[in-house]
């Protein structure tokens, strides 16, 4: 595992013995992996929760975003833990049968086993409301103050702030495999592997290198956006004021 980019609360500082992992996420302020024994950690900043609760074990995933962090059960149960704003509605009870979670800034989305999706938290954008005519999806991204989902049909749908143009899908997307809601930007990867974003630019965040084929996997930062080739490297773009960008060779 490797990590790199900005280190002011250890973020990007792996700690020591951590051993193989199965999951990673970085968050504002921090990072969480989950281990191969189902056990996570979390490690930078605690304005979010790095305190795993005690005892949360036989996970497969974990999100960490903006003050809170979500795991992800083996049995589908999600589990999470951070600082919540009084006002924010807390994650519905009895959750269960789960297959994926996203924490977004102040909000969490979830893809149940049925393929429903389901979102809770802060509202102030409408990010937390799921569109009535969404339908059944694979995939599903809370970004800062926006929602995207990723249709079972290949199609992309956004919903919440539309401020920087984040959730404006593109006219004609081609049918996607994988996408990520950013902080102002969205990305998608087409089932093609071609990658394309929309939305906030100001960093080239959303304006994809050339020659950039066959990718897998995409996620959309706060000013930069780095992505999985089928030949396993990653590549990076956009902002690059704490070296987020820079790959490690090797």
């Amino acid at each position: 595992m490797r990590c790199w980019g900005d280190n002011g609360s250890g973020e990007a500082s792996v700690p020591e013995g951590l051993g193989p992992i199965v999951h990673i996420n970085a968050g504002r302020v921090r990072t969480c992996a989950v281990r191969t024994d189902g056990t996570p950690v979390c490690w930078g900043s605690d304005g979010g929760g790095t305190n795993v609760p005690a005892g949360l074990s036989s996970v497969t995933q974990v999100s960490s975003g903006g003050f809170h962090i979500c795991a992800l059960k083996r049995d589908g149960t999600p589990v999470c833990w951070g600082s919540v704003a009084p006002d924010q509605p807390p994650m519905p009870e009895n959750l269960r049968g789960v297959a994926q979670v996203s924490a977004g800034y102040g909000h969490t989305c979830a893809v149940k086993a049925d393929s429903a999706a389901v979102c809770w938290g802060y509202n102030n954008f409408g990010q937390a409301v799921v569109p009535a005519n969404l339908g059944s999806v694979t995939e599903i991204s809370a970004g800062f103050y926006h929602s995207c989902a990723l249709r079972t049909d290949g199609t992309v749908v956004c919903w919440g702030s539309n401020a920087l143009g984040q959730s404006g899908v593109p006219a004609g997307l081609p049918l996607a495999r994988d996408l990520s809601a950013g902080y102002g930007h969205t990305c998608a990867v087409t089932h093609t592997g071609r990658v394309v974003c929309w939305g906030l630019n100001s960093e080239g965040q959303a304006t994809a290198p050339r020659g950039l084929v066959s990718a897998v996997h995409i996620s959309a930062g706060y000013y930069h956006t780095c992505v999985v080739g089928e030949d396993i490297r990653v590549a990076c773009w956009g902002s690059n004021s704490y070296g987020q960008r820079e790959v490690p060779a090797g």
